[in-house]
C-alpha cells in the first residue's frame, strides 16, 4: 500500500481524534440506555450516529495514509512499535 504523506504530529492528532470518537460512541450508548426521556433518547441516538460517522471518516483518513490496517495485525503491531519508538525519541 502506498503511504500518503502525513507528519507524525498529524498522525498523533488524528489518532487522538479517533480515540475520542470511540469514547463518545461508548458514552452515548451508555447514556441512551440510562435515559428515561423520549426526547433525550432521540437526541442521543442522532449524536451516536454522528459520532460513528466521524469515527469512520477519521479511520478511513488514517487507513488511506497507511497508518492503520485492521486486516493485517502483525504489520500493524510493527507500525505501532515504530510510532512508539518515534514518540520516545522526540
Amino acid at each position: 500500500m502506498e503511504e500518503k504523506s502525513l507528519s507524525f504530529s498529524d498522525h498523533v492528532i488524528a489518532t487522538d481524534m479517533l480515540f475520542e470518537t470511540k469514547a463518545a460512541v461508548k458514552d452515548l450508548a451508555a447514556a441512551i440506555t440510562e435515559s428515561t426521556s423520549y426526547e433525550i433518547r432521540s437526541f442521543l441516538k442522532q449524536e451516536i450516529k454522528t459520532a460513528i460517522s466521524q469515527h469512520e471518516l477519521i479511520y478511513g483518513f488514517l487507513q488511506d495514509r497507511g497508518r492503520y490496517d485492521a486486516y493485517n495485525v502483525p504489520e500493524q503491531l510493527q507500525k505501532d512499535i515504530k510510532y512508539a519508538n518515534t514518540a520516545l525519541e522526540g
